[in-house]
């Protein structure tokens, strides 16, 4: 079962996908993979957590992309998502993170 789209999800993706068409994407990509039943965190939670990172992703935020590998790997320990899906989405994240994305502060 996918992240369910709500309307709060179709808005900030709408809003991702004007700042970033490409970080959008990954976010479509993202919520058809993540297994949300299995995590302790409500649809809510996990859906800003992950609006959230991707949208550091996308303003391209010193660490963005050291910070969502965190979140992924959190979700991976989980059983959210498999290991090989969460470095595919992190190696994406870190081009679309742009050169700070995985620096120190």
């Amino acid at each position: 079962m996918p992240l369910p789209v709500t309307p709060s999800y179709e808005r900030r993706l709408r809003d991702l996908r004007t700042l970033s068409p490409d970080t959008g994407a990954l976010l479509e990509r993202i919520a058809l993979e993540l297994q949300p039943q299995v995590l302790a965190t409500s649809i809510e939670a996990l859906e800003a957590q992950l609006l959230d990172h991707l949208q550091e992703v996308a303003e391209q935020q010193t660490r963005c992309v050291t910070r969502f590998w965190d979140w992924l790997n959190a979700v991976v320990a989980a059983g959210a998502l498999t290991p090989p899906q969460a470095a595919a989405f992190a190696c994406e994240a870190a081009t679309l993170g742009g050169p700070s994305g995985v620096v120190p502060e």
